[in-house]
């Protein structure tokens, strides 16, 4: 199963901004990837700056984005989306 994490702080303003804009773009490009926003934990999220999101199949990490760059969400939610096909349909020899 794939999925894409949004790893943000309540109090982070740059989080709660993607946490809400994320949704409308993948919509717009007409992602089916599930989206979900966690809480950063220390202890068990290995990231260095805040908002991260991460794409992942099957628990693995396919790839990672850092910031909120409107440009660059655009083509995250596009790599996850190619990543999904690949696993989805498999590769073609």
């Amino acid at each position: 199963m794939s999925r894409i994490t949004i790893i943000g702080g309540h109090w982070c303003k740059p989080c709660t901004l993607l946490k809400t804009e994320l949704p409308k773009v993948a919509a717009e490009l007409e992602c089916d990837v599930s989206l979900f926003y966690e809480e950063y934990d220390d202890s068990i999220h290995a990231v260095s700056q805040l908002p991260t999101t991460c794409f992942t199949i099957d628990g693995l990490e396919k790839c990672r984005m850092i910031g909120t760059d409107a440009e660059r969400v655009k083509s995250f939610i596009r790599t996850c989306m190619a990543y999904d096909s690949i696993e989805t349909f498999g590769y073609e020899d």
